[in-house]
């Protein structure tokens, strides 16, 4: 998965200036906003981790050559700012 060379999407934890996850925009079908938790797995499931999101800033890129930005899916990414809390059991 060359997340690197499309558009993607990225938690970074605030309290320890850590990328979560990365993963490219075709694969998520709806942006958190500010106030909502996220829940990932990072080694499967039954390991769930909770994040409730702080910011979500948007970077596009800029073709100079286009002199144009270039659309989300080709080149850009979303910053989800976020920080982890305590998980309730139900």
């Amino acid at each position: 998965m060359a997340v690197e060379n499309e558009g993607f999407i990225e938690l970074y934890d605030l309290t320890t200036k850590t990328v979560v996850s990365k993963v490219p925009l075709t694969h998520i079908r709806f942006i958190p906003r500010a106030g909502e938790r996220i829940l990932i797995s990072p080694t499967g499931p039954g390991d769930w981790r909770s994040y409730k999101v702080l910011d979500v800033q948007y970077f596009l890129s800029y073709d100079p050559t286009r002199n144009a930005p270039q659309p989300p899916l080709e080149a850009g990414k979303i910053t989800l700012y976020v920080e982890a809390t305590e998980q309730s059991s139900n």
